[in-house]
């Protein structure tokens, strides 16, 4: 059986003052850092043979994958699941300024309970439920398949893909303006590729 190719894409970098905030669905636009690194992937890409592009609905990740389908001649489909966890009141806010104001939730979150919901936000079922949906859809896909996302979104595909569990999302670090190749037969994905930018 041919062996399928997955290019996971993170999008590009945000304005220095967002670093080190949580952004899910806060729509912020990318860097003039962000857009460089949009062109260098889709120079990187351009030799590849990827058949399709599935891209998340943000401004950051739509920013991202402009370069790349204008490079590609391909156009790119909008896929709702590739959109970031929504944090809720905790957008746009440090780690630290969280655990000031919800320490008791941080130790839930820190806990991994599928029932954990962030405030006023998505809960960790709902976001894992989308999760499972595009991993499904990947799995029907047949041909080299690129999408530009999130990095929250990145980590939980490749635990779902690569046979992880869930709580070792953190394990993978997956910069902004970076992307991962892996290989799928059958339901078995190995991971051939790690490029940080």
């Amino acid at each position: 059986m041919k062996h399928r190719q997955i290019t996971l894409i993170r999008h590009g970098a945000l304005e220095a003052d967002l670093d080190g905030c949580y952004i899910g669905h806060l729509d912020v636009p990318l860097s003039n850092e962000g857009r460089s690194q949009a062109r260098r992937l889709a120079k990187r890409l351009a030799d590849q043979k990827i058949d399709a592009i599935w891209c998340s609905p943000s401004l950051r990740a739509q920013q991202t994958v402009s370069p790349i389908t204008e490079h590609l001649a391909k156009p790119c489909t909008i896929k709702l699941q590739l959109n970031e966890v929504n944090f809720g009141r905790w957008e746009g806010l440090t780690f630290k300024q969280i655990c000031s104001t919800d320490p008791d939730l941080v130790d839930q979150w820190a806990t991994y309970s599928e029932d954990f919901c962030f405030p006023e936000g998505e809960s960790q079922h709902d976001f894992h439920q989308r999760i499972t949906e595009i991993a499904a859809q990947i799995h029907s896909y047949s041909g080299h398949l690129a999408l530009v996302t999130h990095g929250g979104v990145i980590r939980a595909l490749l635990c779902q893909l690569l046979g992880f569990a869930k709580q070792d999302y953190l394990k993978f670090e997956v910069n902004r303006g970076s992307f991962i190749t892996l290989t799928i037969q059958d339901q078995h994905a190995v991971l051939t590729g790690l490029y940080n930018d």
